[in-house]
C-alpha cells in the first residue's frame, strides 16, 4: 500500500487549494488537530512514489512528465503486488513500513 497523509479538507484556508473539497467550501472550525473529529474533516491522501533506478520521490501531486520518465511508480492510495527487487528498493528508500510480505 503505498504511504498516504491526513489533509483538512480546506480548514483553516480562505481560498480554493488543490486539495480542498467539496467544491472549496470550507468546513467550519475544523483544524487538523482541533476539536472537530478527523472523520468530519480530514481525509487520508495517497502518496506517490516515483522511482528511478534506486532513488525514491514521494509526491502527492505528480506530472505526467514525472510519471513517463520513472523506471515505475506507484500511484497514491492504491495496493500493488510487486517484486522482490522492487520491495528491496522501497524498503531501503526507507518505506519498509508500507511494504507487507505475500
Amino acid at each position: 500500500m503505498t504511504p498516504y497523509q491526513w489533509q483538512t479538507w480546506g480548514a483553516g484556508g480562505s481560498e480554493f487549494t488543490p486539495y480542498s473539497r467539496l467544491s472549496g467550501r470550507r468546513f467550519n472550525g475544523g483544524t487538523i488537530d482541533g476539536s472537530i473529529p478527523i472523520s468530519l474533516t480530514d481525509v487520508a491522501r495517497g502518496q506517490t512514489l516515483i522511482v528511478n533506478g534506486t532513488q525514491v520521490t514521494i509526491t502527492l501531486t505528480p506530472s505526467q512528465d514525472d510519471l513517463a520518465a520513472a523506471s515505475y511508480y506507484f500511484l497514491g492510495g492504491h495496493e500493488y503486488t510487486i517484486s522482490d527487487y522492487q520491495a528491496q528498493v522501497l524498503i531501503d528508500a526507507g518505506y519498509g513500513d508500507w511494504v507487507t510480505p505475500v
